[in-house]
Parts: C-alpha cells; structure tokens; sequence
C-alpha cells in the first residue's frame, strides 16, 4: 500500500532479538518493499521519519521495543504534530511498556487488522520529557541498578548456553540475585543510604493515597519530599518490563505524570513482588503523586534509566509532561 492511497510504513529494529529473519519475512509479504524501513541506530530513525514525513504516511508501525518506538516518536517530533503519520506499535521487544496498551502482540495480526478495519481508534498519550527527550517512564535508583547489573549480566555470558535464559525475564532476575541485592544488602548493613528532594516546578501536583485518593495539594515552588530514597520513578504509562505495573496511577490525568517515591527495602520487594507486579502494593515505603513538572535533586550520583535504557548516572534531573504528545493506533 503506497502512501499516495493513504498507506502505512513500519519500521523495524534490526538490533531487537524478535527482529528475525521471518519476522522481516513477514512484514515483507504484507507490506510494500519501499514502505518496509530497517534500523540500525539514531541516525537511521532519523533519515526515516524525514522520509515518512516526506510521503505523508497515515501510519506508521515501530517494532523492537520501547527503545525502538521512542527513538521514532522523538525523530518524529520534531515536525508539527499535524505533518506526522500516527504510530502502531508491533510488540518486538523486552519490555514494550507502550505495546501492551494498544497491541494484541502478533505481528501479521496487528497488521492485518489495520489493514482490513474501515475505522481507526487512537490512543492520545502523554510523554515524559527531560533534556530535550521525551519517553513514556524513567526511574532512578535500584530499578536503573538492576538494568544496569542485567546488561553486565549478559555481557558476561555471551555465547554460552545461558545465553537464551538471559535474553529473558530471567537475565534480570540472575542480575537481582547475583548483583543488586548482594551490593544493596552490605550498604544496608553499612546504614548507607540515598536521599532525595522532589519539588515541584510547574503546574498543580497532588498527592495520593489508596486507590488514587486526593490527600494533598501543592502548587509551583513546594516541596513534597525530602528524605531516604530507594527508587524515584515518573511516568505516563503504568508499566515498566514485562507487564510490571508499577505507575498504576500514570493514566489518571493526560495532563500530569505519576511520581512514585519508594524507600521499600530489596528483600521486602521481593517479598512483596506479586502485589507490586499487578500495582495492588499499598504501604508506608511508597509515596505516589500525580505532577505537571518536578524537579529530583540527590544527594549523590544514582544509576538512572529512560525508557527501559540504562542512562548512567544523575545528581539531578527535571521532568516535564507533554500532554497528549503522541497519538497510538490501538490494535488489541
């Protein structure tokens, strides 16, 4: 289908593992050679949202992760937002915050369904922007800890025969095991601890409780906390990896992105993991607020993730919510 008939792109993430060969093959028998893009880096998504702004594509399908989505829904940013073709997302990567919003996860499926519906549904979603980038979450803390021990994780492995259970879930749950909990229990038994101000920077912040209960208001300038911090998360978008719904609140308000602050300690994390998976947790060790813009100060260097990526290491970082930033074809 050519972009002359109001056609669609996708756009493919070579470097994402369930980016194979069939997958290509796929995507080839039902899409058109010259609307079929395959990406290598930044600057390939860069050269493609040009060209698919160029043909004036009605849509335009990202496979390969969150990372993949992002690194196009920032390219794309760049023009008018009435220029840009609307974005599907097939679901081939880890952790597909996104895709599990609006894609059923098969790849042909998805496609096919575009291609025979006769009417669209969008979903309006807001984004996360800090330095210039927008993302759907980002957090700071033991979370950018883990990722950063599960890419140390795989790098190790390699080739050996371990290699297809790292590539997985199971790749972070090896780092938590044999890394991140080992490192934070001797700065648990240290009484080393981290420590975070969050205060707010634009717009009316709120502070809630149980179920999303307003129990606070505050306005530019206040400060909504200061004290220990296991990990600092922000998002419009309720889940992380792998259907972890950490952000439940992230969809409550388009204009606002959910802050959660948590001084939850590993071995009761884990503990409490099932709950905390389905975003049923509820206690005095997490603090959830719904921000327009706030502004995380550390008292020293803490790992810091975007999207899902590892991003090194910040003291300090102002997020910004850019509402209704991007429109998603919903395929589930």
């Amino acid at each position: 289908m050519s972009p002359e008939t109001g056609g669609f792109a996708v756009v493919l993430n070579r470097n994402a593992k369930k980016v194979t060969e069939k997958i290509e093959e796929i995507s080839g028998e039902l899409v058109h050679p010259q609307d079929l893009f395959l990406s290598s880096s930044a600057e390939d998504s860069e050269k493609i949202a040009q060209t698919l702004i160029e043909r004036g594509y009605e849509a335009v399908f990202a496979g390969g992760g969150d990372g993949t989505v992002m690194h196009l829904i920032n390219q794309l940013a760049r023009y008018p937002l009435e220029q840009q073709p609307v974005v599907g997302i097939l679901k081939l990567g880890t952790g597909n915050a996104m895709a599990r919003m609006v894609s059923s996860g098969n790849l042909a499926g998805d496609l096919q369904t575009y291609i025979r519906s006769e009417t669209r549904d969008y979903l309006e979603l807001s984004l996360v922007e800090a330095d210039g980038q927008r993302f759907p979450f980002a957090g700071l803390g033991i979370d950018a800890e883990i990722l950063n021990d599960y890419k140390t994780v795989k790098e190790n492995v390699g080739g050996s025969v371990m290699a297809p259970v790292v590539q997985s879930v199971g790749g972070y749950f090896l780092g938590i095991f044999t890394r991140t909990i080992p490192r934070r229990t001797t700065k648990a038994l240290r009484r080393v601890t981290s420590n975070v101000k969050a205060v707010v920077t634009k717009g009316r912040a709120t502070r809630l409780g149980a179920e999303g209960k307003v129990l606070e208001e505050f306005g530019p300038g206040d400060l909504l906390y200061d004290g220990p911090v296991a990990i600092s998360m922000v998002g419009t978008v309720p889940f992380y990896g792998y259907g972890m719904k950490v952000l439940p609140f992230a969809t409550n308000d388009p204009e606002r992105m959910h802050l959660r602050i948590s001084t939850i300690g590993s071995a009761k994390a884990l503990y409490r993991l099932p709950s905390i998976w389905k975003g049923e947790y509820v206690g005095k060790d997490i603090i959830d607020f719904l921000v327009q813009g706030v502004e995380l100060t550390f008292a020293e260097e803490i790992p810091y993730q975007v999207g899902g990526d590892a991003a090194g290491y910040r003291t300090h970082v102002s997020f910004d919510t850019v509402p209704r930033a991007v429109r998603l074809l919903r395929l589930l």
